[in-house]
């Protein structure tokens, strides 16, 4: 199903999509959809259970994107994290110290994602990003 709508854009930008357009045989509205699909932030490569809690973030007003963005991973959290890896890389992890550094893995990858989605929501929303050496740095 596909939903008309109309669509003010400057001049150059209709010119680009009139050109790109005209170079891959497709209408212009086609274009513009798909630069505006590919532009979205996107949940659709992500496992279910995740993948509910990411679209979830949509839902979320600016201020609190904000604070999830913004989000650190726990020192204490992250410190144990780098002692279960130093033993796993000598290989003197016990069973259960791998299961927990397995589980401070995903812990760690499910905020990181939570984060990077919230940035790319307040982006999508037309704020300004920081600036990578602006963002909080680990202790």
């Amino acid at each position: 199903m596909t939903v008309t709508v109309t669509l003010r854009v400057p001049p150059s930008v209709y010119q680009l999509a009139q050109r790109t357009a005209k170079a891959t045989a497709r209408p212009v509205e086609e274009v513009l959809a798909g630069v505006l699909a590919a532009a979205a932030p996107t949940s659709e490569n992500l496992p279910p259970d995740i993948r509910v809690e990411i679209d979830a973030l949509a839902e979320l007003d600016d201020g609190t994107l904000w604070k999830i963005a913004r989000r650190v991973f726990p020192a204490t959290r992250r410190r144990r994290y780098d002692e279960l890896l130093d033993k796993n890389g000598a290989g003197t992890i016990a069973p259960d110290e791998r299961e927990e550094l397995k589980n401070l893995r995903l812990e760690s990858e499910r905020l990181m994602l939570r984060k990077a989605h919230a940035y790319a929501l307040l982006r999508w929303r037309g704020h300004v990003l920081p600036r990578l050496a602006d963002l909080p740095r680990p202790r």
